[in-house]
């Protein structure tokens, strides 16, 4: 399964992986300046547990770091990874008084 990547003028992209001619996962992501904003990953439920939304995490990471970016983790899963291993995203964590929740997984940012 290959790791796709798309990115409109608006700044709003995803990784994601098609199979058999349909999208089977996302993650999807909005930047401005050099905040990456996560808000959602999915998974087609009958894929769940195969670590297909893990690897969209990892190369989520691995772009972030390529471009400089922080990460704001609105999606509950990319907020659980970073609490789970504080450290190895320190570098990336874009850490806020106020920080997401991971509450808004699925909600897309609104247009400016």
């Amino acid at each position: 399964m290959e790791i796709q990547f798309k990115m409109d003028e608006k700044k709003r992209g995803s990784f994601f992986i098609e199979q058999g001619g349909r999208q089977i996962a996302e993650l999807e992501f909005q930047v401005k300046e050099n905040l990456l904003n996560a808000y959602h990953t999915g998974v087609r439920p009958e894929l769940e547990g195969q670590g297909i939304a893990a690897r969209l995490f990892d190369r989520m990471v691995s772009f972030a770091r390529e471009k400089g970016y922080k990460v704001i983790p609105a999606c509950s899963y990319i907020l659980v990874k970073f609490r789970r291993h504080p450290d190895a995203y320190d570098d990336i964590w874009h850490r806020m008084e106020d920080e997401a929740s991971g509450e808004a997984c699925g909600i897309r940012p609104k247009d400016n």
